[in-house]
This record gives C-alpha cells, structure tokens and sequence, in this order.
C-alpha cells in the first residue's frame, strides 16, 4: 500500500508532533512505504518540511503535496496563461502562470490571511467577478486549527464570494477529486492501493471517497465524536500506530 497522510491534525498539533506521529512516520520509512503528506496548506514544500523537521519528523520536499500541484494541472488544461493570485509572494511564484491584477482570464484564492486584505482588496475581487471572470480556490476548508483555536480560512471567502457573487467556484483543493488525483499521479498507484489517513471527515475521508481511494479517519484535529458515521471510513483509529497491528 501507499499513503496520502494529512499534516495538520494528523501529523502535526500546531507546532508540536500530534500523538504518535513521530514514530509511526519512522516505522513507515524504516518499511520503505512510499508516501506524500497533504495539505490545504499553500506554503511552499520547504515550508513544511521545516515544520516537520522540527518535530523530529524528516522527509524530502518531494513528498510534500500541497493544492497548488492540482493548481497548476489545471490551468494548463484550460490554456490559462494569466490570473489574479490572491497569496503571498511565495505562494504566488509556486503557480505557473502570470500574475495579471487588471486583465485576468481568472481569479485564484490561495491565501486570504498573509496577504491579510481589507475591504477595497474584497471588493477589487467581487467587481473582477462582476466581469465574469471565473474563480478558483486552492481551498474549501472555512477554518483551520492552530493551538486550539479555530482561525478563518479560504474557504470562508469562498462562501462568501459564492453567496454575493451567486457563482459557483471550483475547489482545487482538499476534497475535490483533482487533488487527489495529483495525488495518484505522484504516486503512481491506481486508487485500490492507496490510503488516505486524515482527521478531517469532509476534507481527507469523503475526498478520498470521491476519488476510490481507501479512508482512515483519526480521532485528533477536527475530529468530532461520531464523524465516522459521516464519512463511514473504513477504519477509525486513536493513533497512528495502530495501522501497523
């Protein structure tokens, strides 16, 4: 089998190691695996291999998938060259296509809260849609969780350009069957082999469901009692290691 494993909530509580994690990332190497961890998370792949590398968990930026990769597949099959691109310069140079504020052939939200936009930047966008500009998002998670707290994220700009706008935005990211798909790709694996273990039932289990791959769901993150009769994952676990008995 192969692993699409999620970072945060899965792997990694904030800035500490989540549970076993550390271990079960060990174990997993030391039986020569072959893995990607996913995120929603638009920071650059050495990013967040920092973030692992200081919990004690080492792995090449290689195995890091993040929505852009999905991103990107997808401008190049609708002949997209130019785009308004919401995110930090970081996040901006990871996409493969100009980025164009007056004339754009479509909007990208990658990232609202580095960029950190006030009002007029929310409306430049909402008037961009007037035009008829087609949106997509690397994301549909509305909240993400860091120290406990819960803090807004794309997804929450998504409902709400969706709801002023009355359009329907496409999600590159976690759930949508594209991601995963990229997934598979980097893999090389057809879905019956592949196990998606994540701590979110809407992003990592039905995404994972939607593609035909196989679900773990862990209680830990967003996990919530009885999200496993949401989802039906095919297994439920407390932690990690218990894939290995």
């Amino acid at each position: 089998m192969k692993y699409l494993i999620d970072l945060d909530g899965t792997l990694l509580d904030g800035d500490r190691a989540n549970k076993d994690s550390v271990k079960f990332m060990g174990e997993l190497q030391k039986r020569g695996a072959e893995f990607l961890i996913m995120t929603n998370s638009i920071a650059s792949p050495r990013i967040i291999r920092e973030r692992l590398d200081e919990v004690g968990i080492s792995v090449d930026t290689g195995c890091i998938l993040n929505p852009i990769a999905a991103v990107n597949i997808y401008l190049k099959a609708n002949n997209i060259s130019r785009a308004f691109i919401v995110g930090s310069k970081s996040e901006v140079e990871q996409v493969s296509v100009k980025n164009d504020t007056e004339n754009p052939q479509a909007i990208l939200l990658l990232d609202f809260e580095k960029e950190n936009l006030a009002y007029d930047g929310l409306q430049n966008i909402f008037s961009l849609i007037q035009r008829q500009i087609p949106v997509i998002s690397a994301s549909g998670s509305t909240f993400y969780l860091r120290d406990g707290l819960q803090y807004l994220d794309t997804g929450s700009f998504v409902n709400l350009f969706e709801s002023a706008g009355g359009i329907k935005i496409e999600i590159l990211g976690k759930p949508s069957r594209e991601y995963f798909k990229a997934g598979m790709t980097l893999l090389n694996e057809a879905s019956k082999n592949i196990v998606v273990i994540g701590d979110d039932w809407r992003t990592d289990s039905n995404g994972a469901h939607g593609a035909g791959l196989t679900s773990v769901l862990i209680r830990s993150g967003k996990y919530k009692r009885g999200d496993e009769k949401k989802c039906s994952p095919q297994k439920t676990i407390n932690r990690l290691m218990e894939l290995f008995e």
